[in-house]
């Protein structure tokens, strides 16, 4: 059966009003309600005179829209005071995770890998100077040596320097070498290939600009190492986490430190005289007369046969007669009975 409605039926005027609480916004949509005001230099190119860009109107991106948000947002931050003491080489990328390190002072860092003083300086001069000259040579020991002889022949107290440590828990046992040189009573360090014993396997693209930074030649005492080695070891670790690596003890800073800063022997670069001709002077015997006079009688009763180099062009006959003269030495009383004869 069907129902008819009256065509004037009004609603009843106690009805539900319909609710009037405003509907949050998400971030995205918050986004793309901003006004895009921004434009890059490279859409501007492709924008003609009349403003509008070649085949179609100009539209802005959505990529473009979030990358101008992000920027809006790192200003606000920079102005706050916020990220003030990052190293910029950690902002290579927009993956903060993987490139920032927080803890990292960068001016000071600087400050640590200049050379601190003149002598320093002159040092590091000098050294470039000998190795760039003898870059054939490609063995560090004995590129260590050669800097060392010419550094003591221009007046420098120079040595190759041998340290030694020994293991401890946390850090395996190990040797190094390197060049310390003593001016005015002070004593420093000189390492010729300073950069490369801090490389490390799939380095971050911030650790990798945090090691071309390092000198190649390091000059300077031992509390600036010290403090280099705390700041890119620490680095390091946190490169290696990072991808995933494990953080092998010889990164680690103990380890790194001991090698410019443990338990050394000194050994110069002056070459000693050889023993060899002093040790066949003394090991000579010295000869008696009775013994000499013993040589001189076996020389006279039997005389040595010549070479036959001497006989060169004589006939064998020739030779063998002359060598019977020769042997018949007639002493004593037989020279008497021949002479009576």
């Amino acid at each position: 059966m069907m129902k008819i409605q009256p065509i004037n039926n009004d609603l009843p005027a106690n009805r539900v009003e319909s609710s009037t609480k405003p509907v949050l916004k998400s971030r995205l949509k918050r986004l793309l309600d901003r006004p895009f005001t921004r434009i890059s230099n490279s859409e501007k190119l492709l924008i003609s005179g009349d403003g509008v860009v070649a085949g179609t109107e100009f539209e802005p991106s959505l990529a473009k829209m979030v990358q101008n948000y992000m920027e809006e947002n790192n200003d606000k931050q920079t102005k706050n005071g916020r990220n003030t003491h990052r190293c910029n080489c950690f902002n290579g990328n927009n993956d903060i995770s993987d490139d920032e390190l927080d803890f990292f002072d960068y001016d000071n860092f600087k400050s640590l890998i200049q050379c601190g003083s003149f002598v320093e300086k002159s040092l590091l001069v000098e050294a470039t100077k000998i190795i760039e000259k003898n870059k054939s040579v490609k063995r560090k020991d004995e590129l260590r040596k050669i800097v060392v002889d010419e550094l003591s022949s221009l007046g420098y107290d120079s040595s190759i320097c041998k340290s030694k440590w020994d293991k401890t828990r946390s850090i395996p046992a190990g040797e190094y070498e390197y060049i310390d040189v003593i001016v005015n009573g002070e004593r420093l360090i000189i390492d010729i290939d300073f950069r490369s014993e801090f490389e490390i396997a799939r380095q971050t693209s911030g650790y990798k600009e945090l090691l071309q930074s390092l000198p190649l030649i390091f000059v300077g005492k031992s509390d600036r190492i010290r403090q280099i080695v705390s700041i890119v070891s620490e680095a390091s670790k946190q490169s290696l986490k990072k991808k995933g690596m494990h953080f092998p003890p010889w990164r680690k800073a103990d380890y790194m430190r001991a090698k410019w800063l443990s338990s050394y022997t000194r050994n110069s670069g002056e070459k000693k005289p050889t023993v060899t001709s002093a040790a066949k002077v003394v090991a000579e015997p010295e000869l008696d007369s009775s013994e000499i006079e013993l040589i001189f009688e076996e020389k006279v009763l039997l005389p040595p046969l010549k070479s036959p180099i001497t006989s060169v062009g004589r006939d064998d006959d020739d030779v063998a007669e002359s060598v019977k003269k020769e042997a018949k030495v007639v002493t004593g009383l037989a020279l008497l009975f021949k002479e009576n004869h």
